[in-house]
């Protein structure tokens, strides 16, 4: 059993959730090492119980899908990436429901790149259009990486406006890379191949189904520094993704419109719950992210003024002290949850002050 196989077992196995499925990686040290685990060793993992043991037991009986499966990944030209690989978006693996493997078509460009989400809804108007081509375009000395969801409306037009800037960007998708969807968006695919990525967790063989939309959100959400809604209404996937940001604690902006406006309701809530900043343009969310200086040569000067939160100081005191320190032990001293940490650490690290190294060590720089 390949690791690809072994990932995809775990992705047939009925009612294997994303966290449960994260929480066996971990512990076997690598997918293909679950499934030589006793029963015993499976039931010392928290969260994982009989049934999940039950399950595993009988992983044969998926093998025609896997290896069918597999097939079909390489028909399509489909590239994947593991969690754990070194290209894997840091920002993503973070989260606690990370896929394991991540398909994509294209090139990865997150590395060392500032992520932004731009969603809204599909049925936006002219303002929300305006709102967002202005967005993207007054981004662009950052050279960030604009990653939506391919839907309709403001998604497609942040994708639409990226290209146009000469700015990468990914799209989310809800289904598996062997198919375009919505089917007039397929004039977009080859130059989003050629300036960034389609990602998606789904596999080629999985039928389509509208819930995956919800599930894909939460990659939108996870793989960026920040979120954007430009346009939204009280309820729908742009809310979904929001909360998903709040939950990741990532940073979250919303434009503000009419009160009367239903296409900014969702914004509104969103503000006033306190989980969202309001932004007028491209010009708050560089000032809210601390960004100014990033289109700008950056001196050592400049570094020893960097403002640290009392919780960012204190990871600081920590990493001055040693060369390297890992993740659990920097949460020990620093007595923060390691989820708690990790938003800090990534944090520190858009603030170029922290590098991640392999295995889940940090070292000030």
């Amino acid at each position: 059993m390949n690791r690809l196989q072994a990932c995809l077992f775990l992705r047939f196995l009925p009612r294997l959730g994303h966290i449960s499925a994260r929480r066996l990686w971990e512990f076997s040290k690598s997918p293909e090492a679950i499934f030589k685990q006793s029963d015993h060793a499976l039931s010392s993992i928290e969260g994982i119980g009989s049934s999940h043991i039950q399950m595993l037991k009988q992983w044969k009986a998926h093998r025609e899908a896997v290896y069918r499966e597999e097939e079909n990944i390489q028909k399509h030209g489909i590239q994947f990436l593991f969690l754990g690989d070194p290209a894997y978006p840091k920002t993503l693996a973070f989260c606690p429901d990370a896929p394991l493997v991540l398909f994509y078509k294209g090139s990865l460009p997150w590395h060392g790149r500032k992520l932004i989400s731009i969603v809204g809804t599909r049925s936006g108007d002219v303002r929300g259009e305006k709102l967002c081509r202005e967005l993207v375009s007054g981004l662009q000395a950052l050279d960030p990486v604009i990653v939506s969801g391919f839907a309709r409306g403001i998604d497609i037009i942040a994708h639409d406006q990226a290209l146009r800037s000469g700015m990468t960007t990914v799209a989310c998708l809800a289904h598996g890379l062997d198919h375009c969807y919505p089917s007039e968006h397929k004039k977009y695919t080859q130059k989003i191949e050629q300036n960034g990525a389609f990602i998606s967790e789904f596999t080629v063989s999985e039928a389509f189904d509208r819930k995956h939309f919800l599930i894909r959100n939460r990659i939108i959400a996870g793989l960026s520094h920040a979120t954007v809604v430009v346009q939204s209404k009280a309820q729908g996937g742009s809310m979904i993704t929001a909360n998903f940001a709040h939950q990741y604690q990532r940073e979250l902006f919303a434009f503000p419109g009419n009160l009367d406006d239903p296409l900014f309701e969702g914004g509104h809530q969103l503000i006033h719950s306190q989980k969202a900043q309001l932004i007028r343009g491209a010009e708050d969310l560089i000032e809210a992210m601390g960004w100014q200086e990033e289109s700008s040569p950056r001196s050592v000067q400049k570094k020893l003024f960097i403002e640290l939160s009392s919780e960012e100081q204190a990871i600081f005191d920590r990493l001055k002290t040693v060369p390297k320190e890992s993740l659990d032990n920097i949460a020990l001293h620093t007595q923060n949850s390691v989820s708690k940490t990790e938003t800090l650490l990534l944090k520190l690290e858009m603030k170029g002050c922290v590098k991640p190294l392999p295995g889940k060590f940090f070292e000030w720089i």
